[in-house]
C-alpha cells in the first residue's frame, strides 16, 4: 500500500491529510463493535496505526500489554488475547477500500480526530470514542454539534407526544441549537422534520452505515437530512445495524449534545439507555412528563423521580437545562454559606428540610436560616411540606 494508493483511497472524501492515519481509523471502524473499550485503549496508548499492525501482525497481548501504561487491569491481557481473536478474523475480511469506495460513491466523507471538523465533544467518551464517523452533509457543520441539544423518545408517539416534540424543538431552535436525534421514527423523526421546517441544523446518528438507512419508512426525511443536515455513523458503509450498534449509537448522540431531552419514554425504552450515556457524561438530561397513567411516558417519570433528569413543563426549563436560564446569571456573590449550600440543594420540585439537610450537608437549624433569607431575596419559596427553587 503505497502513499498514491492512500491519496487516491482518500480523494474527495476528507479534508485530513494524514491519509495513514485515516486508513487506520478506516479499518478500526470495521474490525471492532463501536463502544469497544479494549480496541479504544490501544488506539489510544500506541496510536491507531501502530496497534492495527500489532493486529495484522499477530502479535501476542502479553507483548502489546507490556508497551502499555503500568496501570492496566490485571485481567487486561486475557481480555486482550480474546480481542485479538474477533479482530483477526474481521481484519482478514475488512475491504477498507471497498467501504472508501462507497462512501465517495454517495457523497459522503470520513472524518477522524485528525480533522479539523472533528467534534471534540466526542473525546469525553475516553476509550468508548469512536475511531471515525462516516457521514453524509457538510463535516464542517460537526463543529456546530456543540452547541447542540438531543431531543429523542418512543417510537410510538401520541398527540400529546407530538405536540411536545413540536413545542421542544421550537424553543430550541429558535434559540439556535441544532437538534440530534437517532432517525427513528416517532419522536426521533417529528424532531428532525420539525427542525427542518424551521430551517434550523439537525443531525441523525445511525446504528448501521451511511449506506443503509434505517428505517426505509423515514427514506424521504434522510434524503432531506443529507442536503440540509447530517446523517453519522461510527461504522464504515456496508455495516448493518443491530440490537447492540443501537445501543452503542445512543453513547453518540448523547455525547455530541451538551443536553438531551426525553419525550415519551417507557420503562424499556432505548430512550432510557441515551439519557443514561448523558448522566454518565455529567451533560444535563430533561424530561417531559405526560399523564401519570400513560405507560409511554413511565420512563420519563421514573427519570424525574429518581433525579437522573430535569422536569421540563415550560420554555424557560429548557434554557436552565441548556445553562442559558437568567437564574445562573444572578449575583450570589452576598450570600453566605449556609444559603449557597441551601440553594444548591434545591430543585424544581418540593423537597423536605430533612432532604434539604441531607443533600446539602447543613443541620436542620443551618437549612432554615438559609432557606428563609433565600426567601426574602426571591430565590427559593416554601411550599407545604418543604421547600422549592423560585
Amino acid at each position: 500500500m503505497t502513499e498514491d494508493q492512500l491519496r487516491l483511497a482518500f480523494r474527495g472524501i476528507t479534508n485530513s491529510k494524514n491519509y495513514l492515519f485515516d486508513f487506520a481509523c478506516a479499518s478500526w471502524s470495521l474490525i471492532c463493535e463501536p463502544g469497544d473499550m479494549i480496541a479504544g485503549l490501544l488506539r489510544a496508548e500506541l496510536g491507531p496505526i501502530e496497534a492495527l499492525v500489532h493486529v495484522i501482525n499477530d502479535l501476542d497481548a502479553e507483548s502489546i500489554v507490556k508497551e502499555l501504561s503500568n496501570d492496566q487491569s490485571p485481567n487486561l491481557t486475557k481480555t486482550l488475547s480474546e480481542c485479538l481473536e474477533t479482530w483477526r478474523r474481521r481484519v482478514k475480511q475488512a475491504d477498507v477500500f471497498r467501504s472508501l469506495e462507497i462512501l465517495r460513491s454517495i457523497g459522503g466523507t470520513l472524518v477522524t480526530s485528525k480533522s479539523s471538523y472533528w467534534p471534540e465533544q466526542l473525546d469525553d467518551l475516553q476509550h468508548g470514542a469512536p475511531a471515525a464517523l462516516w457521514l453524509l452533509g457538510d463535516p464542517k457543520r460537526l463543529l456546530e454539534l456543540s452547541e447542540s441539544v438531543a431531543v429523542v423518545g418512543s417510537r410510538i408517539v401520541s398527540e400529546y407526544g407530538k405536540v411536545v416534540t413540536k413545542d421542544v424543538v421550537n424553543t430550541l431552535v429558535k434559540d439556535g441549537k441544532p437538534i440530534v436525534s437517532g432517525g427513528a421514527i416517532g419522536i426521533d423523526a417529528l424532531a428532525h422534520q420539525r427542525t427542518i421546517e424551521l430551517k434550523g441544523l439537525t443531525a441523525a446518528v445511525m446504528a448501521g452505515g451511511i449506506d443503509r438507512l434505517y428505517p426505509a419508512q423515514n427514506l424521504d426525511l434522510f434524503k432531506q437530512l443529507a442536503k440540509t443536515g447530517l446523517i453519522i455513523s461510527e461504522v464504515a458503509p456496508g455495516v448493518s445495524p443491530t440490537k447492540w450498534r443501537f445501543l452503542q449509537r445512543n453513547r453518540l448522540i448523547a455525547a455530541l449534545s451538551q443536553a438531551t431531552v426525553v419525550i415519551e419514554a417507557g420503562f424499556r425504552s432505548g430512550t432510557i439507555n441515551t439519557a443514561g450515556h448523558a448522566n454518565e457524561l455529567g451533560r444535563p438530561v430533561g424530561a417531559v412528563p405526560g399523564p401519570i397513567n400513560s405507560v409511554r411516558s413511565a420512563g420519563c417519570h421514573q427519570l424525574i423521580k429518581d433525579g437522573r433528569a430535569q422536569l421540563i413543563s415550560v420554555s424557560s426549563d429548557l434554557k436552565e437545562l441548556c445553562g442559558e436560564s437568567d437564574y445562573f446569571e444572578k449575583d450570589f456573590t452576598s450570600l453566605g454559606h449556609w444559603e449557597l449550600r441551601a440553594l444548591d440543594s434545591l430543585g424544581d420540585q418540593e423537597r423536605s428540610i430533612a432532604e434539604i439537610s441531607r443533600v446539602s450537608g447543613l443541620t436542620s437549624f443551618e437549612a432554615e436560616t438559609g432557606l428563609n433569607r433565600l426567601a426574602k431575596l426571591g430565590l427559593a419559596t416554601p411550599t407545604s411540606n418543604g421547600w422549592m427553587k423560585r
